[in-house]
């Protein structure tokens, strides 16, 4: 075929009518052995689309093909030689003057001009990463920002992308800011399982963003906006708006009428990229009636400062800050303003050293305490222990009082709740306190995930306790859990009857079985093989007769009267190791689902001591109540913490720190 197209352009000299044709023709099929590597002289083709560009100049029918066509050949030269600077160098700068050429040929209403702007953006940003020129990065932003609303996913990656990179560069935190109310704008307006949610979570995980601009916050002394940034970025998977009195089908109804009334109006007519800006408009307008409401100044925008601060009305939440810039914690007290403690002595790289020593002396315990007690005493001594004389001088937290966790990044992976100094006193006989003395530790993904539990708490129900167990399980999920009876058995002796508690096991405890007692029950004790999917943490599961119960299938749930669940299995509180931040695992997916109260295990447990720690806790739970009390979800973390001690001759320490509580 090239030989033939060779033939024809010979018989088209300069001056031919056709020889522009002809050009193109030739240089089309040269390009095809191009990119099936039979044909390696990118520059004669490129010569020859140039030359067919010049005899098609602006204002001929054939002046767009002639720079699409040039346009193919430059992007597949960069593909192929991009490790080649010159070359490379050359295609950004022709690339992005012809893809400012095809812009002007796309005006304001023109259904390709979305894409257009796509592709420059593309070009500008490429060509910052050979030059590093930060100027760039700025033309890249301002191609697309004002037309985010035209085709929002995908440009907003691009707008997304530039701001994170000048970020890098001038360590501006306002760029992280718009990163993440980018990408929220995104989630908020996608279904939970959309998948385009996806690009949008890769953008906000990126070097952990939210961490990086709340580091800067943090040194610019402004912890409010710390606070607020920590909670934009993090979390995502399981948002939804604090304000709970907003009934929010009504109003999508509202909005949906809109939408349908503005996409009426248009009769029909007009292109697809004015239809969504006018849809766009549409809600813009129903949201601004929504934020006139009494009460209702914030609705669809990030929560402030003094929205969070609710979240430690009954007592200080912690949060616990890692980025390459700094190590630190934020406490959030009861009121007033912020405080925050640096931890000088750590930062991320000795964090993720004391994440791998844990990980290994957890695996090689084997009740060897000393191995565990070393790395608990690091975390006391550098990162608890700071905390604690803060919350003791400053803020006068007395003993035994609640207090919550709020890891982030790598501080996820490490058990801040059993830091210990495992020492004795200078003088005397007597130990040295561990935090478990001082306080009782919960933890809490996010912050709104806090306030959400208790709003959803004054509604409260008749309980119902449901003790679900599977030691036989289905090909594929496990060896055979000896002890899971006699667990089941000794938690039906323990609850009272004014709970109505029942069994599930055996046959009966299949898939659909588990999921349908998970709906119908307030309380829920789960006891089984539990296994974390890293690859996709969605499908982390809990194993059955028949079939798992998968995160994805619990998370699907909706079940706004349930209030506490104990999960007596493997690894149900460690989320994916890649997007810590985002909390996905399965004790998180019940307290999404509408479980305000979890306990859940960071590692293998041990089934045969698991029973100890199990019976301490529902004697602990049920010690006060009188003739037909309710069992109170809120005192499940004073439960575990005094079981745990209660059973220390009995059960190891890896066993007895395995056990967390998440939530009221």
């Amino acid at each position: 075929a090239i030989q033939c197209f060779q033939l024809v352009l010979d018989q088209c000299p300069v001056g031919h009518p056709h020889r522009a044709a002809a050009l193109t023709n030739l240089a089309w099929a040269r390009l095809q052995g191009y990119t099936r590597n039979y044909f390696q002289d990118i520059d004669s083709i490129t010569s020859l689309f140039r030359e067919a560009l010049a005899l098609r100049p602006q204002g001929h029918p054939d002046h767009p093909s002639a720079i699409y066509h040039l346009l193919k050949a430059l992007i597949w030269r960069y593909r192929k030689e991009r490790m080649r600077y010159i070359s490379r160098n050359l295609c950004n700068y022709e690339g992005v003057h012809l893809r400012r050429v095809v812009l002007k040929l796309c005006p304001l209403g023109n259904e390709y001009r979305p894409r257009t702007l796509d592709k420059l953006a593309e070009a500008v940003e490429a060509r910052f990463h050979q030059r590093g020129a930060i100027n760039d990065l700025a033309r890249a932003y301002s191609i697309v920002r004002h037309c985010v609303t035209i085709h929002f996913t995908k440009l907003s990656l691009h707008i997304t992308s530039a701001l994170c990179l000048r970020f890098t560069k001038t360590r501006k935190h306002e760029d992280i800011e718009e990163v993440i109310q980018l990408c929220q704008k995104s989630l908020d307006g996608l279904p939970s399982l959309h998948p385009s949610r996806y690009f949008s979570y890769v953008v906000l995980q990126r070097a952990y963003l939210s961490l990086d601009a709340a580091s800067c916050a943090i040194r610019h002394d402004d912890l409010r906006r710390a606070v607020e940034l920590l909670e934009q970025g993090r979390g995502q998977h399981g948002r939804w708006p604090l304000d709970s009195g907003l009934r929010w089908n009504s109003w999508s109804l509202q909005i949906n009428q809109r939408l349908s009334d503005s996409q009426g109006s248009a009769g029909g007519t007009g292109s697809s990229s004015n239809t969504i800006q006018e849809t766009s408009g549409a809600v813009d307008t129903v949201v601004a009636e929504i934020r006139s409401l009494q009460g209702f100044s914030r609705f669809m925008l990030p929560p402030s400062y003094a929205d969070l601060q609710v979240a430690a009305c009954h007592g200080p939440v912690i949060i616990l800050v890692a980025s390459e810039y700094s190590c630190s914690a934020i406490i959030v007290p009861t009121s007033g303003e912020p405080r925050h403690i640096s931890f000088p002595r750590m930062n991320l790289t000795h964090l993720e050293v004391l994440k791998k020593d844990f990980t290994r002396e957890i695996r090689h315990a084997s009740g060897d305490k000393e191995k565990i007690a070393r790395p608990l005493r690091i975390v006391w001594d550098e990162i608890m222990l700071p905390i604690v004389i803060v919350l003791q001088r400053d803020l006068r937290v007395g003993n035994r009082s609640r207090i919550w966790l709020c890891p982030t990044a790598t501080f996820t992976s490490i058990p801040l709740h059993a830091a210990n100094p495992f020492r004795m006193k200078a003088y005397g006989r007597a130990r040295e306190l561990c935090l478990e003395d001082v306080y009782i530790c919960s933890y809490t993904p996010t912050l709104s995930a806090l306030i959400r539990s208790r709003q959803m708490m004054k509604t409260r129900v008749t309980p119902c306790f449901a003790a679900i167990g599977q030691s036989e399980l289905g090909a594929g999920q496990g060896e055979a859990l000896k002890a899971i009876d006699s667990e089941l058995e000794l938690v039906r002796k323990i609850i009272p009857a004014t709970a109505s508690p029942t069994t599930l096991s055996g046959d009966d405890a299949t898939r659909a079985g588990a999921l349908n007692a998970l709906q119908h029950n307030t309380w829920v004790h789960l006891a089984c093989h539990g296994k974390q999917d890293r690859e996709q943490p969605y499908y982390s599961r809990f194993a059955m007769k028949d079939e798992p119960v998968t995160l994805l299938d619990i998370t699907e749930k909706d079940i706004p009267h349930a209030e506490f669940a104990f999960l007596s299995a493997c690894h149900t509180a460690v989320g994916d190791e890649r997007t810590p931040d985002e909390v996905i695992h399965l004790a998180a997916g019940l307290q999404f689902s509408g479980f305000k109260s979890v306990i859940g295990t960071l590692w293998a447990l041990d089934d045969a001591v698991a029973n100890h720690v199990v019976k301490a806790f529902y004697e602990n739970m049920v010690e006060d109540l009188k003739d037909g009390d309710m069992m109170d979800c809120t005192k499940a973390a004073g439960a575990l913490n005094r079981a745990t001690c209660s059973v220390k001759t009995q059960v190891p320490l890896e066993q007895r720190m395995v056990f967390i509580h998440i939530g009221l």
